[in-house]
């Protein structure tokens, strides 16, 4: 099973902290960074945030992705790479399922039809609302007294839920 996770803003977590990385057995996993796939390795942190969603950049970020991630069954994404993977879902990539993780920019999405489960914490000033957390994502998952960055600590209570969730989900 080929798993294609997109990172954060800044090209994070790296690969060994990955949700991904604490799957077994090991699938075979593409990682992709979003300033690649707008074709702007230059930018990081927010000035790719700014290129991302204020000039055009996701959607060169979406095209990207159908064209690259080809015979990826499971789409992860962290932060504003979750954001990417939900687009690319809505535009047609055939994810046989989606997990977005800490993705604030979800609040501005719609409902997918691909099976969707997103992650934030409770501390996450950013998170969408309780209303779009109960009617947009198939599943959604709010940890207790965490932020926004939960996902870069492999080894806390909240990262190793979500992995468990997520090895439930694709049978590993």
């Amino acid at each position: 099973m080929k798993i294609c996770v997109v990172t954060d803003i800044h090209d994070r977590p790296g690969p060994g902290a990955c949700i991904a990385s604490g799957l077994h057995p090991l699938p075979g996993v593409m990682r992709l960074s979003l300033s690649g796939l707008c074709g702007r390795p230059d930018l990081s942190g927010e000035a790719l945030h700014r290129h991302l969603f204020q000039e055009g950049g996701m959607g060169e970020v979406v095209h990207a992705l159908r064209r690259k991630v080809e015979g990826c069954r499971i789409g992860i994404g962290y932060s504003a790479g979750g954001t990417a993977i939900w687009r690319a879902a809505a535009a047609g990539l055939p994810f046989e399922a989606i997990f977005c993780v800490s993705s604030t920019r979800l609040r501005e999405e719609g409902a997918i039809s691909t099976p969707n489960h997103v992650f934030f914490g409770a501390g996450d000033h950013g998170k969408p609302s309780a209303e779009w957390l109960s009617a947009v994502p198939g599943e959604a998952t709010i940890f207790d007294a965490v932020g926004h960055a939960y996902y870069l600590d492999p080894a806390s209570e909240a990262a190793r839920a979500t992995r468990a969730v997520i090895a439930e989900r694709i049978g590993r």
